[in-house]
């Protein structure tokens, strides 16, 4: 691979250079969170020696688990990224979410009680940290012969920016509405609210992508991203137990011109004037 494309993409830490961050997090119960790395080698070759280099990135993350998830509560999930390789990369993350919720025992004929317990697998069980497993009509193993069945499933799609978290915009679905991302929102920007002439360090938001205004050279990091997740208070009980995901998927790539292209940034856009003297 050339240097022109060194171009990394994260989504999920069980395929190799992918994935580095996500968040599990239960109505009630939040599962954790993990994150991992990548690394990706540039192979220098002369008469004497070898020289290899590495673009790598990392999301570094703060989470602060509840054992008990409680309406209005606030649970700590700070996220940012580091160069961990050896050369500059600049980096950009989107984020998807994914949402699961179960059939009610409806044995009130008004499903105020709690899920509807069922004492056999459909088969197909989904899996906290597997989004691929969530799927309507799949049962969720709770115990030993207790199962919930999945009622309605939301689940973005990591491969189409189109479907990322759209930054201050509405959610895709009302289950959504009731789960609000507290961003650091003093680092961010966008269209409508563009950073003072001379800035630094700062995301900026554009079409389902947060850009890192910044090449981070070895060992720097960006300003956070995300500060926490919160369960609304007014939270219905038709919610109550279900499942949601958050999962950000990160690109890194080395500060050549190359970027402007591989990632499809707009000639004379924010974005491309943001990079424009930061790439060569």
């Amino acid at each position: 691979m050339s240097r022109g494309k060194k171009l990394l993409k994260i989504i999920n830490q069980n395929k190799p250079f992918l994935a580095v961050f996500s968040l599990f997090l239960s109505l009630l119960l939040v599962v954790g969170s993990t994150y991992s790395w990548i690394t990706y080698s540039d192979e220098k070759i002369n008469t004497s020696k070898s020289n290899a280099k590495k673009l790598s990135a990392i999301i570094e993350e703060t989470f602060t688990p509840n054992l008990q998830w409680v309406p209005g509560k606030t649970t700590t999930n700070e996220l940012s990224v580091k160069n961990n390789g050896q050369i500059p990369a600049i980096v950009r993350i989107s984020l998807y979410e994914f949402f699961a919720q179960f059939e009610l025992d409806m044995t009130d004929s008004a499903g105020n009680g709690s899920r509807k317990i069922v004492n056999h697998s459909s088969g197909s069980d989904m899996q906290v940290e597997d989004v691929s497993t969530w799927a309507k009509k799949n049962t969720y193993k709770v115990a030993s012969g207790k199962y919930f069945t999945a009622s309605e499933v939301y689940k973005g799609d990591i491969s189409n920016p189109n479907t990322a978290y759209v930054y201050k915009g509405n959610r895709r679905v009302d289950s959504l509405s009731y789960l609000t991302i507290q961003f650091n929102d003093k680092d961010i920007y966008d269209e409508k609210n563009k950073p003072i002439s001379g800035r630094k360090n700062y995301w900026y938001y554009s079409d389902g992508y947060f850009y890192y205004s910044e090449v981070l050279q070895p060992k720097e990091k960006t300003k956070q991203l995300v500060q926490s997740v919160v369960l609304e208070k007014n939270i219905p009980n038709q919610y109550k137990g279900s499942l949601y995901q958050l999962i950000p998927v990160m690109d890194a790539h080395d500060s050549t011109t190359s970027l402007l292209k591989d990632w499809k940034i707009t000639s004379n856009s924010y974005v491309e004037t943001m990079y424009r003297g930061k790439v060569h």
